[in-house]
Protein backbone atom coordinates (compact mmCIF):
# COMPACT_ATOMS: atom_id res chain seq x y z
CA UNK A 1 0.00 0.00 0.00
CA UNK A 2 0.87 3.55 -0.56
CA UNK A 3 1.00 5.85 2.40
CA UNK A 4 -2.19 7.98 2.52
CA UNK A 5 -1.15 11.73 2.63
CA UNK A 6 -0.52 14.62 -0.10
CA UNK A 7 3.54 15.12 -0.35
CA UNK A 8 3.11 17.41 -3.10
CA UNK A 9 4.36 19.94 -0.76
CA UNK A 10 6.39 20.15 3.00
CA UNK A 11 4.48 19.40 6.26
CA UNK A 12 4.83 22.40 8.24
CA UNK A 13 2.04 23.44 10.58
CA UNK A 14 0.62 21.38 13.61
CA UNK A 15 -2.48 19.98 11.86
CA UNK A 16 0.20 18.98 9.00
CA UNK A 17 2.07 16.74 11.25
CA UNK A 18 -0.56 14.88 13.02
CA UNK A 19 -2.04 14.12 9.69
CA UNK A 20 1.35 12.67 8.94
CA UNK A 21 1.48 10.26 11.99
CA UNK A 22 -2.00 9.07 11.68
CA UNK A 23 -1.20 8.34 7.95
CA UNK A 24 1.75 7.06 9.11
CA UNK A 25 -0.07 4.56 11.85
CA UNK A 26 -2.74 3.70 9.02
CA UNK A 27 0.47 3.05 6.72
CA UNK A 28 2.25 -0.94 6.00
CA UNK A 29 5.68 -1.79 7.10
CA UNK A 30 6.98 -1.07 3.37
CA UNK A 31 5.36 2.47 3.17
CA UNK A 32 8.74 3.84 4.71
CA UNK A 33 10.85 5.56 1.95
CA UNK A 34 13.40 7.90 1.25
CA UNK A 35 11.51 10.63 2.97
CA UNK A 36 10.52 9.04 5.53
CA UNK A 37 11.94 7.29 8.65
CA UNK A 38 9.77 5.74 11.61
CA UNK A 39 10.38 4.52 14.94
CA UNK A 40 8.28 2.87 16.96
CA UNK A 41 10.10 4.53 20.34
CA UNK A 42 12.46 4.42 23.30
CA UNK A 43 12.89 3.40 26.82
CA UNK A 44 15.58 7.02 27.10
CA UNK A 45 15.34 9.27 24.34
CA UNK A 46 18.40 11.05 24.99
CA UNK A 47 20.91 8.03 25.94
CA UNK A 48 23.90 7.14 23.55
CA UNK A 49 21.73 4.22 21.52
CA UNK A 50 18.90 6.37 20.83
CA UNK A 51 20.46 9.40 19.55
CA UNK A 52 22.76 7.89 17.58
CA UNK A 53 19.70 5.98 16.10
CA UNK A 54 17.75 9.49 15.12
CA UNK A 55 20.94 11.33 14.24
CA UNK A 56 21.97 8.26 12.20
CA UNK A 57 18.20 8.82 10.63
CA UNK A 58 19.15 12.55 10.23
CA UNK A 59 22.23 11.97 8.78
CA UNK A 60 20.58 9.87 6.40
CA UNK A 61 18.14 12.32 4.95
CA UNK A 62 20.18 14.87 5.01
CA UNK A 63 22.55 12.70 2.33
CA UNK A 64 20.04 12.31 -0.14
CA UNK A 65 20.44 13.07 -3.66
CA UNK A 66 18.43 16.43 -4.20
CA UNK A 67 16.18 15.12 -7.01
CA UNK A 68 14.96 12.06 -5.11
CA UNK A 69 14.56 14.23 -2.06
CA UNK A 70 12.70 16.99 -4.35
CA UNK A 71 9.98 14.37 -5.18
CA UNK A 72 8.05 14.61 -2.29
CA UNK A 73 7.46 17.10 0.58
CA UNK A 74 9.64 19.93 -1.11
CA UNK A 75 12.87 18.01 -0.73
CA UNK A 76 12.14 17.67 3.43
CA UNK A 77 12.22 14.61 5.18
CA UNK A 78 11.16 13.60 8.43
CA UNK A 79 12.14 11.29 11.23
CA UNK A 80 8.91 10.03 13.85
CA UNK A 81 9.68 8.49 17.09
CA UNK A 82 6.69 6.87 18.97
CA UNK A 83 4.68 5.86 15.94
CA UNK A 84 4.94 3.48 13.20
CA UNK A 85 2.31 0.96 10.94
CA UNK A 86 -0.34 0.39 13.84
CA UNK A 87 1.22 1.05 16.83
CA UNK A 88 0.52 4.77 18.61
CA UNK A 89 2.56 4.35 21.52
CA UNK A 90 3.92 7.62 21.73
CA UNK A 91 7.70 8.68 22.90
CA UNK A 92 8.69 10.46 26.13
CA UNK A 93 10.91 13.12 25.34
CA UNK A 94 13.22 14.99 27.67
CA UNK A 95 13.62 18.99 28.11
CA UNK A 96 14.19 20.63 24.42
CA UNK A 97 17.91 21.74 25.55
CA UNK A 98 18.91 18.24 26.78
CA UNK A 99 17.45 16.02 23.35
CA UNK A 100 19.26 18.65 21.34
CA UNK A 101 22.39 18.84 22.52
CA UNK A 102 22.15 14.99 22.50
CA UNK A 103 21.16 14.80 18.87
CA UNK A 104 24.07 17.39 17.74
CA UNK A 105 26.94 15.38 19.53
CA UNK A 106 26.44 13.30 16.62
CA UNK A 107 24.94 15.54 13.73
CA UNK A 108 26.86 18.39 14.51
CA UNK A 109 26.13 21.80 14.79
CA UNK A 110 25.20 24.31 11.90
CA UNK A 111 24.42 21.44 8.90
CA UNK A 112 22.77 19.88 8.10
CA UNK A 113 19.57 21.87 9.66
CA UNK A 114 17.02 20.24 11.10
CA UNK A 115 14.65 20.59 14.17
CA UNK A 116 12.71 18.45 16.97
CA UNK A 117 8.82 19.07 17.92
CA UNK A 118 6.25 17.29 19.81
CA UNK A 119 2.94 16.65 17.91
CA UNK A 120 0.51 15.34 20.34
CA UNK A 121 -2.38 12.74 18.92
CA UNK A 122 -5.30 11.10 20.60
CA UNK A 123 -3.44 12.11 24.26
CA UNK A 124 -0.31 10.38 23.05
CA UNK A 125 3.36 12.81 22.80
CA UNK A 126 4.86 11.67 19.01
CA UNK A 127 8.63 13.13 18.26
CA UNK A 128 8.74 14.37 14.58
CA UNK A 129 12.17 15.55 13.73
CA UNK A 130 12.17 17.80 10.45
CA UNK A 131 15.08 17.91 7.91
CA UNK A 132 15.56 20.20 5.65
CA UNK A 133 15.87 19.77 2.14
CA UNK A 134 19.42 19.47 0.44
CA UNK A 135 20.66 21.51 -2.24
CA UNK A 136 23.38 21.75 -4.63
CA UNK A 137 26.80 22.68 -3.05
CA UNK A 138 25.76 21.18 0.25
CA UNK A 139 28.41 19.26 2.26
CA UNK A 140 28.58 15.86 3.04
CA UNK A 141 27.02 15.22 5.99
CA UNK A 142 29.10 13.18 8.52
CA UNK A 143 29.04 11.47 12.02
CA UNK A 144 30.60 13.84 14.39
CA UNK A 145 31.29 11.37 17.11
CA UNK A 146 32.45 7.94 17.05
CA UNK A 147 29.60 5.34 18.50
CA UNK A 148 29.89 2.25 20.05
CA UNK A 149 27.10 -0.67 19.67
CA UNK A 150 26.58 -2.55 22.76
CA UNK A 151 26.88 -5.85 21.18
CA UNK A 152 28.45 -4.75 17.66
CA UNK A 153 31.57 -2.84 16.26
CA UNK A 154 32.57 0.72 16.23
CA UNK A 155 30.78 2.95 14.16
CA UNK A 156 34.10 5.96 13.51
CA UNK A 157 33.82 9.43 13.43
CA UNK A 158 32.83 10.81 10.22
CA UNK A 159 30.81 7.80 8.65
CA UNK A 160 28.83 8.93 6.04
CA UNK A 161 24.98 7.62 5.80
CA UNK A 162 22.60 7.64 2.77
CA UNK A 163 18.67 7.07 3.28
CA UNK A 164 17.73 4.63 1.24
CA UNK A 165 14.41 3.41 0.59
CA UNK A 166 13.04 1.90 3.86
CA UNK A 167 16.67 1.96 5.51
CA UNK A 168 19.20 4.34 6.25
CA UNK A 169 22.46 2.99 4.93
CA UNK A 170 26.80 3.34 5.14
CA UNK A 171 27.25 5.45 1.95
CA UNK A 172 28.51 2.87 -0.54
CA UNK A 173 30.94 4.34 -3.22
CA UNK A 174 28.58 5.18 -5.42
CA UNK A 175 26.77 7.21 -3.16
CA UNK A 176 29.65 9.25 -1.90
CA UNK A 177 30.59 9.70 -5.73
CA UNK A 178 26.72 11.25 -5.87
CA UNK A 179 27.37 13.56 -2.96
CA UNK A 180 30.57 14.56 -4.06
CA UNK A 181 28.92 15.32 -7.33
CA UNK A 182 26.44 17.28 -5.43
CA UNK A 183 28.65 19.85 -3.64
CA UNK A 184 30.29 20.23 -6.93
CA UNK A 185 27.05 21.31 -8.46
CA UNK A 186 27.15 24.07 -5.96
CA UNK A 187 30.29 25.66 -7.84
CA UNK A 188 28.28 25.35 -11.11
CA UNK A 189 25.18 26.79 -9.65
CA UNK A 190 27.19 29.64 -7.94
CA UNK A 191 29.03 30.12 -11.05
CA UNK A 192 26.05 29.94 -13.43
CA UNK A 193 24.74 33.08 -10.64
CA UNK A 194 27.79 34.64 -11.22
CA UNK A 195 27.60 34.82 -14.38
CA UNK A 196 23.92 35.95 -15.02
CA UNK A 197 24.60 38.28 -12.42
CA UNK A 198 26.92 39.96 -14.46
CA UNK A 199 25.36 40.00 -17.30
CA UNK A 200 22.48 41.79 -16.26
CA UNK A 201 24.90 44.20 -14.51
CA UNK A 202 26.06 44.91 -17.94
CA UNK A 203 22.72 45.12 -19.29
CA UNK A 204 21.13 47.51 -16.93
CA UNK A 205 24.63 49.66 -17.85
CA UNK A 206 23.90 49.44 -21.57
CA UNK A 207 20.80 50.54 -21.53
CA UNK A 208 21.03 53.17 -18.59
CA UNK A 209 23.38 54.44 -20.97
CA UNK A 210 21.55 54.14 -24.45
CA UNK A 211 18.52 56.09 -22.39
CA UNK A 212 20.71 58.53 -21.45
CA UNK A 213 22.76 59.54 -24.72
CA UNK A 214 18.56 59.00 -26.51
CA UNK A 215 17.63 61.61 -24.45
CA UNK A 216 20.55 63.80 -24.79
CA UNK A 217 20.39 63.62 -28.58
CA UNK A 218 16.86 64.55 -28.56
CA UNK A 219 17.22 67.80 -25.98
CA UNK A 220 19.92 69.10 -28.17
CA UNK A 221 17.93 68.29 -31.58
CA UNK A 222 14.72 69.88 -29.93
CA UNK A 223 17.07 73.50 -29.31
CA UNK A 224 18.09 73.40 -32.45
CA UNK A 225 14.77 72.92 -34.19
CA UNK A 226 13.65 76.05 -31.33
CA UNK A 227 16.32 77.97 -32.89
CA UNK A 228 15.21 77.18 -36.41
CA UNK A 229 12.30 79.84 -36.08
CA UNK A 230 14.67 82.54 -35.97
CA UNK A 231 14.73 85.12 -38.58
CA UNK A 232 18.57 84.99 -39.27
CA UNK A 233 18.60 80.83 -39.14
CA UNK A 234 19.93 79.50 -42.36
CA UNK A 235 20.97 76.05 -43.75
CA UNK A 236 24.73 77.33 -42.96
CA UNK A 237 23.89 77.60 -39.60
CA UNK A 238 23.12 73.92 -39.21
CA UNK A 239 26.44 73.33 -41.08
CA UNK A 240 28.25 75.33 -38.74
CA UNK A 241 26.61 73.86 -35.73
CA UNK A 242 27.61 70.07 -36.54
CA UNK A 243 31.04 70.71 -36.10
CA UNK A 244 30.55 72.39 -32.40
CA UNK A 245 31.48 70.37 -29.51
CA UNK A 246 27.13 70.20 -28.99
CA UNK A 247 26.84 68.91 -32.59
CA UNK A 248 29.78 66.83 -31.78
CA UNK A 249 28.21 65.39 -28.97
CA UNK A 250 25.00 64.89 -30.69
CA UNK A 251 26.18 62.69 -32.72
CA UNK A 252 28.52 60.88 -30.09
CA UNK A 253 25.42 60.54 -28.23
CA UNK A 254 23.75 59.21 -31.57
CA UNK A 255 26.54 56.63 -32.26
CA UNK A 256 26.38 54.98 -28.52
CA UNK A 257 23.13 53.91 -28.94
CA UNK A 258 23.62 52.06 -31.96
CA UNK A 259 26.81 50.69 -30.50
CA UNK A 260 24.99 49.99 -27.14
CA UNK A 261 22.05 48.61 -29.18
CA UNK A 262 24.22 45.82 -30.80
CA UNK A 263 25.78 44.70 -27.19
CA UNK A 264 22.70 44.54 -25.70
CA UNK A 265 21.17 41.97 -28.35
CA UNK A 266 24.61 39.78 -27.96
CA UNK A 267 23.91 39.99 -24.25
CA UNK A 268 20.26 39.11 -24.02
CA UNK A 269 17.76 36.66 -25.44
CA UNK A 270 15.00 38.28 -23.43
CA UNK A 271 11.73 39.16 -26.37
CA UNK A 272 10.57 41.57 -24.13
CA UNK A 273 13.77 43.87 -23.70
CA UNK A 274 14.84 42.83 -27.57
CA UNK A 275 11.21 44.08 -28.82
CA UNK A 276 11.31 47.35 -27.04
CA UNK A 277 14.73 47.68 -27.75
CA UNK A 278 13.93 47.16 -31.70
CA UNK A 279 10.94 50.22 -31.03
CA UNK A 280 13.11 52.89 -29.54
CA UNK A 281 16.31 52.11 -32.35
CA UNK A 282 12.99 52.97 -35.00
CA UNK A 283 12.29 55.66 -33.35
CA UNK A 284 15.94 57.20 -33.24
CA UNK A 285 16.00 56.15 -36.59
CA UNK A 286 13.12 57.94 -37.43
CA UNK A 287 13.70 61.04 -35.64
CA UNK A 288 16.67 61.85 -38.02
CA UNK A 289 13.12 62.84 -39.72
CA UNK A 290 13.66 65.74 -37.40
CA UNK A 291 16.64 67.79 -39.26
CA UNK A 292 14.11 68.04 -42.68
CA UNK A 293 12.59 71.08 -41.77
CA UNK A 294 16.18 72.39 -41.07
CA UNK A 295 17.63 71.78 -44.26
CA UNK A 296 15.71 74.94 -46.15
CA UNK A 297 17.17 78.56 -46.69
CA UNK A 298 14.88 79.83 -43.72
CA UNK A 299 12.83 79.75 -40.58
CA UNK A 300 10.63 76.96 -40.27
CA UNK A 301 7.14 77.34 -39.48
CA UNK A 302 4.93 76.45 -36.56
CA UNK A 303 4.07 72.94 -38.23
CA UNK A 304 7.35 71.75 -39.30
CA UNK A 305 8.41 72.14 -35.75
CA UNK A 306 5.44 70.82 -34.01
CA UNK A 307 5.87 67.68 -36.57
CA UNK A 308 9.47 67.74 -35.27
CA UNK A 309 8.55 68.05 -31.34
CA UNK A 310 6.96 65.18 -32.23
CA UNK A 311 9.50 62.72 -33.60
CA UNK A 312 11.71 63.92 -30.63
CA UNK A 313 8.92 63.14 -27.85
CA UNK A 314 8.00 59.67 -29.72
CA UNK A 315 12.38 58.90 -29.51
CA UNK A 316 12.17 59.44 -25.71
CA UNK A 317 9.44 57.89 -24.63
CA UNK A 318 10.53 54.73 -26.94
CA UNK A 319 13.70 54.95 -25.06
CA UNK A 320 11.83 55.35 -21.48
CA UNK A 321 9.69 52.31 -22.13
CA UNK A 322 12.61 50.09 -23.03
CA UNK A 323 14.44 51.55 -19.67
CA UNK A 324 10.97 50.23 -18.22
CA UNK A 325 10.95 47.02 -19.23
CA UNK A 326 14.39 46.24 -18.41
CA UNK A 327 13.85 46.87 -14.88
CA UNK A 328 10.78 44.43 -14.99
CA UNK A 329 12.41 41.80 -17.06
CA UNK A 330 15.61 41.62 -15.06
CA UNK A 331 14.23 42.09 -12.08
CA UNK A 332 12.39 38.69 -12.62
CA UNK A 333 14.99 37.21 -13.39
Amino acid sequence: MTIDIDSSQALRTHDQLVALIRAIHAAGPEDESRSLEWKSGYAKLGDTDSSFAIARAILGLANRPVDVAQANFEGVGYVLVGVEPGQLDGQAVPDSAELLNALRRYTGHGRPLWDARTVTVDAVTVLVVTVEPPRPGDRIAVLHKSFQHAKGGLVAEGTIFVRQSGATERASRADIEMLQDRLLRGTEVDAAAARTATRERELRALIADMVHAAGQWADTLQIMVIMSAGETWKQKDLMEFVNTDTGRAMAVNAQLVQQNARKVRLLTTDQPILDALATAVENLDQGSGAFDPLHVNRPTTLDERAGAYLHLNGVKAAFQALEKVAVETLSRG
